[in-house]
């Protein structure tokens, strides 16, 4: 029987992946966003965040995420799993308004990473696309289709109606939540994926947190009772909050997570869990499907990049 083996948790924000000089642009780019009332946030929190503000601080921050990374690749190799289960979310990269799966699973056999021109992109983005995407030739990564139709089936008996996807529309690119986990978490050598899809983002059909440690819950016995001789790693990608960062919703997460205690988690306030903030889900979902391994290992980088509290919770987590 396939066998759970590894549980990892990493941010997948540009900023985990861009030099610290970078940190800066991030912060220009936050202020054109009207979802981080900028102005008005600068105007309240200002006078108390200088000091996280500094090129040292941003320095030293920068070299916690990169050592973090390196620990989850060792903890990948180490435990040589044979499929990646990657819980993460699509940020209208192969979904738009034609179709937004509360939950979905892709168990074609191929994922393409399609290349972007870097004249299209932010000046914050240009010098850290290379950990989300190709800028060149189309990149293409094997994903597990009999794992994936096994998890479809089983969940539909669970309860669980998940969309299912086989094909990637033309043109349409893989979400960085997935490949970020190719680029710089599993690079030792390619493993194939199985995608599974939570709306984190886009109202109306976000699940609420409870369902989403349930259906990490029935994912792992879906997984668990698939009949082939194979160690699986379920990766959460992405959160926690951004990009108003909120230290105290972040370490109420990580309570959850630490002590094991689910309605911690099943009962976070869904109005927190907005915009990018609702990656947290995807740790949510995770901690479902890894309920039965232990924490061993937790980081937390608090990445504020601008007087307006703007910035990611890095976070970066592995279970055996």
């Amino acid at each position: 029987m396939a066998k759970i083996v590894l549980g990892i948790g990493s941010s997948h924000s540009p900023q985990v992946s861009s030099t610290a000089d970078i940190w800066s642009l991030h912060a220009e780019r936050d202020r054109l966003n009207p979802d981080t009332h900028y102005e008005e946030r600068e105007r309240e929190l200002g006078h108390t965040l200088q000091e996280q503000l500094s090129p040292e601080v941003w320095q030293k921050k920068y070299e916690a995420c990169q050592a973090a990374v390196e620990r989850l690749n060792r903890e990948i190799q180490e435990a040589d799993p044979d499929i990646l289960v990657v819980v993460g979310d699509d940020q209208e990269e192969l979904f738009l308004d034609e179709a937004k799966p509360t939950f979905g699973v892709f168990w074609g056999s191929e994922l393409k990473d399609f290349p972007l021109r870097l004249e299209d992109l932010h000046p914050s983005m240009r010098p850290v696309i290379w950990a989300w995407h190709t800028t060149e030739n189309i990149d293409y990564y094997p994903a597990h289709s009999e794992l994936g139709k096994h998890i479809i089936e089983k969940m539909m008996i669970e309860g669980f109606d998940v969309s299912q996807s086989t094909t990637q529309i033309e043109g349409r690119s893989l979400g960085h939540a997935y490949t970020f986990v190719q680029r710089r978490l599993a690079t030792h050598k390619t493993i194939p994926m199985v995608p599974v899809f939570v709306n984190c983002f886009y109202k109306p059909n976000q699940p609420t947190p409870a369902r989403c440690y349930e259906f990490g819950q029935a994912l792992r016995r879906a997984i668990e009772s698939w009949g082939e001789d194979q160690r699986v790693a379920v990766i959460a990608s992405g959160g926690l909050s951004h990009f108003k960062l909120d230290e105290h919703l972040d370490q109420v997460v990580i309570q959850g997570l630490k002590s094991k205690e689910p309605d911690i988690l099943k009962t976070l306030p869904r109005e927190k869990l907005e915009g990018a903030s609702g990656e947290i889900l995807n740790w949510i979902v995770s901690a479902g499907a890894i309920e039965h391994l232990e924490l061993q290992y937790l980081e937390y980088v608090s990445g504020y990049r601008s007087p307006a509290g703007t910035g990611v919770g890095m976070t970066f987590a592995v279970w055996r």
